[in-house]
């Protein structure tokens, strides 16, 4: 290969290669015909699925081969791109004083091992480093205790799809959030816990409740009491003409007053229920303002 041919085959391979066969000015065009007959033919061999090499979306594998050299001493160089990739992944070879069949081959070998490095990409898992304030947070990972290294902060691989993360610590509001691995990334999650509150005792409330039926059976029962005549005393000359006992009960202003006292208590107790209540499900739902998904 010339001066100037290595010049131009440097210059193309340091820009961008596009996916798709291209050639440098010294391959013959009869040469070019077989060698993307070649390209098509060993490609859907080489790689399951094969990759794109053609109009390619940026989300699915791609592979470019620029052919460079002249007939009987070819080089290749090969870019292939996936979703997750830092960079391309490239292979580089030479095939000298090389047939066309010979040349072909090389051209068969090296599309096999780059497909074989894509297929081990996909396999590869993604890595997940969580991090918590405060530190030393207990990490579960699909509803599994991640062990005793498990604590914030934490580093380890996982495999590819939705993963939920909960991370906690006594004293705070626990959190999960819903990560997404994919092959080969690495991932960061940081979890800001937010502190318990001591919340509001509900005891008071039900000690009121309480009180204010029993005040309130109570008063219901003297209101009913009221003026009726006293056992064992309402005979002889206790009763009058007209059969009316002059012992009789006058409970009815105690009644009358137990029965209201009940009732304010009563409903008193259920005010203090309901504002213990709401207070603990705010501190509950603080914990779940801060969940997300990064």
């Amino acid at each position: 290969m010339s001066g100037v041919a290595l010049a131009v085959f440097g210059l193309l391979v340091m820009q961008e290669l596009p996916p798709g066969l291209s050639f440098s000015e010294g391959i013959p065009d009869h040469e070019r015909v077989s060698l993307r007959a070649t390209l098509e033919a060993v490609l859907p061999r080489a790689c399951e699925p094969p990759p794109c090499i053609e109009d390619c979306p940026d989300d699915v594998p791609a592979i470019g081969l620029l052919i460079g050299g002249n007939t009987r001493d070819y080089t290749l160089h090969w870019e292939a791109t996936a979703l997750g990739l830092d960079g391309p992944l490239i292979v580089d070879s030479r095939c000298e004083l090389c047939s066309l069949a010979e040349f072909e081959a090389q051209f068969a070998s090296d599309l096999h091992a780059l497909c074989g490095r894509l297929e081990a990409l996909d396999d590869a898992p993604g890595r997940l480093q969580v991090t918590s304030a405060p530190a030393e947070a207990r990490i579960r990972i699909d509803g599994r205790g991640t062990g005793r290294q498990r604590r914030t902060p934490w580093v380890g691989e996982l495999p590819t799809g939705e993963h939920l993360i909960e991370v906690s610590a006594p004293g705070y509001v626990r959190q999960e959030r819903t990560v997404q691995i994919v092959n080969r990334v690495n991932e960061q999650q940081h979890f800001e816990l937010l502190a318990l509150s001591k919340g509001r005792p509900s005891w008071p409330g039900w000690t009121t409740t309480t009180l204010g039926v029993v005040m309130g059976v109570a008063g219901t029962a003297l209101i009913a009491l009221d003026n009726k005549p006293w056992r064992g005393r309402c005979t002889g000359r206790n009763i009058d003409a007209y059969g009316n006992c002059q012992f009789v009960y006058a409970t009815l202003p105690l009644g009358i007053g137990l029965a209201t006292a009940g009732a304010i208590a009563a409903t008193t107790g259920v005010g203090l229920i309901v504002w213990a209540q709401r207070g603990n499900l705010g501190q509950g739902s603080a914990g779940l303002t801060v969940q997300g998904r990064f």
